[in-house]
């Protein structure tokens, strides 16, 4: 039995032990930031694994190699971190530091990215190709593994289901960076904003409102908690069709701390998603991890790299190209050095356009069928726009290619553009190209 020495960082927390390579939690402990300068973050982390090697020695000894997640951006090929959601850190060379202290290999990743791992060999998709994983939680993120691989995308931010956009002119984003995106209304800080906003009470018995009040009050039939959880799954179910709309995965699995609550949430969230996707073959279900989805990322993480995984620096994994054929029809296609990772065309492709959740929306198969609409290329563009931007968001393109009827015209061209740079959180830089080919 090969022992993964792992450590799951949080924005608040940290949980450090050991794990089995077939998913058994052998030891952990959890505790809380003391201080949160950068050195001093490592310092709690050698000092906390220091300890369960203490606790632990037999396991420390069998430790093959250890694995971090880590809450934000992290490089899986240098072991690197980035930067973070709720930590002060830039480029701190995490697994070097660690690897130094302990004498093994540390490889570490995105928490979203680990979980996803995590399902692949310990939870329920081990016999998946092709699934989504998002969690819901303080925040929303998500990962896909497409032809059997974690999926990074050209610049490694792949899978930020998050930062889909649901309702026009909405909340903004924790940077500013883009308005009325999933997270705002659907992670946990979001269903709490939701109850407040519809019931004006923020406090209960002199505590903070949170999910788990949310869920109490629930049961006990308030209906403002009923409602608040009944949005939940509207938010969740319309992101993941509009997702499903690029990514025809076999499963879509749902973690985090919400998820916690699925039941309660997944009929409106079924019956959301197959309101738009009415012949999906695609199975939904809450993670058989439970809480320990990350804590067991760290060592799907730690066992990828022993299998000796070639990563590219920043996850990138070659040329990749978001195609999208207008005719009769619109296709995509995601592509990578050439090979179709992904693709759809009309006849299942249901994205849905829609300006906020109250709107049932049209999808392109439909705006395609009404004359009206496809005279006015000026609509049609913003249409073609959104999902566009739905598609980066998703897929993290290198280059965009818009080929096929309409799209020499330049009413097309702009209201297209105008909608990418609204609905993705580039701040109007774009790191990728939009070419566009006429017939």
């Amino acid at each position: 039995m090969n022992v993964y020495m792992v450590v799951d960082i949080g924005g608040s927390k940290y949980i450090s032990g050991f794990v089995s390579d077939d998913g058994q939690i052998l030891y952990q402990e959890r505790k809380e930031w003391t201080k949160t300068s950068v050195e001093a973050i490592v310092e709690q982390l050698i000092a906390s694994l220091r300890g369960v090697c203490a606790t632990r020695p037999e396991l420390a000894e069998q430790a093959k190699a250890g694995g971090v997640t880590i809450p934000g951006i992290a490089d899986p090929a240098t072991g690197v971190w980035v930067e973070s959601d709720f930590l002060l850190v830039k480029n701190l060379p995490i697994c070097e530091r660690l690897s130094m202290e302990f004498k093994i290999p540390f490889f570490a990743d995105n928490d979203g990215n680990a979980c996803a791992l995590a399902e692949k060999y310990f939870g329920s998709a081990k016999e998946d190709r092709d699934f989504l994983y998002m969690t819901v939680s303080t925040g929303i993120g998500g990962a896909l593994i497409l032809d059997d691989e974690l999926y990074y995308g050209e610049y490694g931010h792949a899978g930020e289901i998050g930062m889909l956009v649901v309702e026009e002119q909405g909340r903004f984003s924790d940077t500013g960076s883009v308005q009325g995106n999933v997270e705002m209304y659907a992670s946990g800080r979001g269903l709490r904003d939701n109850y407040v906003a519809a019931s004006g009470i923020d406090k209960i018995s002199n505590q903070p409102v949170d999910g788990k009040v949310i869920s109490e009050l629930a049961a006990k039939g308030d209906l403002v908690a009923l409602e608040a959880l009944a949005l939940e799954g509207d938010y969740l179910g319309r992101i993941l069709a509009n997702a499903y709309s690029f990514a025809k995965v076999e499963k879509i699995i749902i973690g985090g701390g919400v998820a916690l609550m699925f039941e309660r949430f997944k009929p409106n969230l079924l019956k959301e998603f197959f309101r738009i996707h009415p012949e999906a073959q695609v199975i939904i279900e809450v993670t058989s991890l439970g809480y320990s989805g990350a804590f067991l990322g760290a060592a799907a993480v730690a066992r990828r790299g022993c299998e000796a995984v070639e990563l590219k620096s920043m996850g990138r994994q070659g040329q990749t190209v978001l195609r999208f054929s207008i005719g009769d029809e619109v296709g995509t296609a995601l592509e990578v050095d050439d090979k179709v990772l992904a693709s759809t065309h009309c006849e299942n492709n249901n994205f849905l356009i829609a300006r906020a959740l109250s709107d049932s929306g049209a999808t392109l198969r439909q705006m395609l069928k009404e004359e009206e609409r496809q005279k006015d290329l000026r609509e049609f563009g913003k249409g073609i726009g959104k999902a566009v931007a739905c598609g980066c968001v998703l897929f993290d393109p290198g280059k965009v290619i818009i080929e096929g009827e309409g799209t020499s015209d330049e009413s097309f061209r702009s209201s297209l553009e105008a909608a990418v740079i609204e609905e993705t959180y580039y701040r109007g830089k774009l790191p990728f190209a939009i070419e566009y080919r006429g017939c």
